[in-house]
């Protein structure tokens, strides 16, 4: 696989992007499922778009039933959007506006089917009969535009209460996760490209870590042998997020740590390194890295 393959487009109109919660698995089914009760209890009180004059006659247990094959259908469509919005931001990076535009890009779709199961069951015509003065058409548009305000109703508030609830959590468990750093300075932990915590261990455990497509193996002494855990991430965000502990990148494909460089030698414009754990392979270390390398050498060594 190629840097290309890899390569995540924009497509925003901010600077800002957005926040990676909102499309983590997990909080989509959130959404879905209290996106699923509110819709419920939503169209059996306020029955919205006349639907209880679709069906003449029809008693609130039937209503109860036929509203919630609506709501699952509607659901169901609202899921199908969600996949493909959580496999679409994988590839291309979106903000704020663009995630409104395809929430009501929702509603349109939502109002549109309904406006579509009203032409079925023979809605759209006794409304034109209790309104002789629309024609057909202006009768389908009269009814999208109200099926457009109680959709939104439906969606809207749950998504707005969804995202606070989401919102929430998410600042709590940084919050934790800061709380944990404080408390234990010398561990490390690993985020993935979501910017979920995947792996966290003592800084003094890792050796060294490798970039492969678009994950990373990072080597780690566990009980006395080399272990090996992979990430999806790319070595570019590690090496922004690891800046301020002894492990720094020495070369386009690795990054080192320092705790473990037993001695390091230079011959002319080479540089060459011991680790104090044997059989590790030798590291690569890039001619741009050579002056940082030394460097950040002498730095650790008079720290040990």
């Amino acid at each position: 696989m190629t840097n290309q393959d890899n390569k995540k487009y924009t497509l925003r109109f901010g600077n800002k992007d957005l926040p990676s919660f909102l499309v983590t698995k997990e909080n989509i089914r959130k959404l879905i499922f209290f996106t699923t009760v509110y819709s419920l209890i939503f169209i059996n009180i306020f029955r919205p778009f006349n639907s209880e004059d679709w069906i003449p006659g029809i008693n609130n247990f039937n209503y109860f039933l036929y509203s919630s094959l609506m709501v699952l259908i509607g659901v169901t469509l609202i899921s199908v959007s969600r996949m493909i919005m959580y496999f679409f931001v994988k590839k291309i990076s979106i903000g704020y506006l663009e995630y409104l535009i395809w929430i009501f890009a929702e509603i349109a779709i939502l109002a549109g089917f309904y406006v579509f199961i009203a032409y079925k069951v023979g809605f759209i015509d006794n409304y034109i009969g209790q309104n002789h003065n629309f024609v057909y058409w202006e009768a389908i548009f009269e009814i999208f535009r109200k099926a457009i305000a109680n959709t939104t109703w439906m969606l809207l508030i749950p998504y707005v209460i969804s995202f606070l609830y989401l919102y929430n959590e998410y600042l709590l468990r940084n919050m934790t996760n800061k709380d944990d750093e404080h408390k234990e300075s010398n561990v490390i932990h690993f985020k993935d490209e979501k910017d979920e915590v995947r792996f966290s261990i003592a800084s003094d455990k890792v050796i060294y870590i490798e970039s492969s497509d678009n994950y990373c193996i990072i080597k780690y002494i566990n009980n006395d042998k080399v272990s090996d855990f992979i990430l999806r991430n790319s070595l570019k965000r590690l090496t922004s997020e690891l800046q301020n502990t002894p492990i720094q990148r020495c070369h386009r494909s690795y990054m080192i740590n320092f705790e473990h460089i037993a001695s390091l030698k230079k011959d002319n414009s080479e540089i060459s390194f011991e680790f104090d754990i044997p059989n590790i392979k030798e590291i690569p270390i890039s001619k741009s890295y050579n002056d940082k390398i030394m460097e950040l050498f002498v730095i650790h060594s008079k720290q040990k």
